[in-house]
């Protein structure tokens, strides 16, 4: 059967049990639907793809001669395809660490070059050379997780430290690794003066069908001081959104997609199909962060047979944010969200490409509906 990317995305994206080996073939999925969809639970897959090419035409060289916050101005102005403004590349020199730590196993070296940390994602930027000299790099890949040590939280505060982002000369790696808070830890305050640990498991080296996967652990231990990551409140009144539901079909017939057995996908090859119906919402906050933004929303009708709170419905990516200066707009990579039981409404998250400075947005819209900017 054909893989169904609504299935890779939802098994890869699982908030308890985050698939990162499933990002890669989500990725070539998605960069074939991606100007057929018009709403779309992404997480930074497809920008941070095209990303890695302009990175790669760009070559590491340049970027290993700066430092933590000199690269991730580059990294970041890569990824959001656009000249940072002021404000961004000051939030950035705030929070961005040189960290310079290395650690050699299994006949590699790894060094984690620099960090920084908004307070719900950390970036983590490494290279990896071959201790001989000699091992060839081919399609090298660097897989960790990280934790934190702060006793008040499980084990499970973030969500992985997948690649994001990669690039390579002939003798060295440069990965970014992202690790995101856990998205039941997102209402609270996340104490960072805590030591964080990145264990680098393995390290896959060759060509497919010819991989080497050199175990480490290559184990680094660091802290970060968030960068400043104010709020800004946009809606006064709540106002009526249009979000939709998508519900899924087998060969005309309403479709429960969890009765599948584990790992099975199915297409519209197979009589599958996703049919998508508008409804109102009422929206009752958006609110702006440093690194995104953050829509709380009730929905007050009726739910399908079979479906409650939890199925939905998407109230989409249409925000659009001016800023004063560089590129003059936010570039949203990504949302997610979902149900929130003790609020009793939705809660969709939006990811930027690049951190903002609040004090530079000029204007903001959401589904064409323009929102007053708070004076500075």
């Amino acid at each position: 059967m054909k893989t169904d990317t609504d299935v890779l995305l939802r098994r890869a994206l699982a908030p308890e049990a985050p698939d990162p080996a499933l990002l890669g073939r989500v990725k070539a999925v998605m960069r074939k639907e991606q100007d057929m969809r018009t709403h779309k639970y992404t997480k930074r897959i497809v920008t941070l793809a095209l990303a890695a090419a302009l990175v790669l035409a760009l070559g590491v060289t340049a970027y290993a001669a700066l430092d933590g916050a000199e690269w991730f101005k580059s990294w970041f102005a890569t990824a959001s395809q656009t000249e940072l403004t002021e404000g961004q590349k000051e939030y950035i020199d705030r929070a961005a660490a040189d960290v310079g730590q290395s650690v050699t196993a299994g006949g590699w070296t790894v060094t984690l070059e620099s960090a920084m940390t908004d307070g719900e994602h950390v970036f983590m930027t490494l290279t990896a050379q071959p201790a001989d000299g000699e091992t060839e790099l081919h399609d090298t890949i660097l897989y960790g997780r990280l934790t934190s040590g702060d006793p008040d939280v499980p084990e499970d505060l973030f969500t992985g430290a997948g690649m994001s982002q990669f690039d390579r000369t002939d003798e060295t790696l440069t990965q970014v690794m992202e690790a995101t808070v856990h998205s039941k830890y997102l209402d609270r305050d996340v104490d960072f003066s805590y030591s964080l640990t990145l264990t680098v498991d393995y390290l896959k080296n060759g060509y497919d069908g010819e991989e080497t996967y050199i175990e480490g652990p290559w184990v680094f231990q660091f802290t970060l001081t968030p960068g400043e990551n104010g709020e800004m409140e946009l809606v006064d009144e709540p106002f009526t959104a249009t979000a939709r539901f998508a519900h899924d079909y087998l060969n005309g017939e309403p479709f429960d997609r969890t009765t599948l057995e584990p790992g099975t996908m199915i297409d519209s090859a197979d009589g599958f199909e996703v049919r998508y119906e508008e409804v109102d919402v009422t929206v009752t906050s958006l609110k702006l962060n440093s690194m995104g933004a953050v829509c709380t929303f009730v929905y007050e009708g009726e739910y399908a047979e079979g479906e409650g709170p939890e199925s939905g419905p998407d109230i989409g990516m249409d925000l659009d944010i001016e800023l004063a200066g560089g590129s003059g707009r936010a570039e949203i990579v990504g949302s997610g969200g979902g149900w929130r039981e003790e609020l009793q409404a939705h809660v969709n998250h939006y990811e930027f490409a690049a951190p903002i400075d609040l004090d530079e947005v000029t204007a903001v819209t959401f589904q064409g509906r323009e929102l007053t900017v708070p004076a500075a």
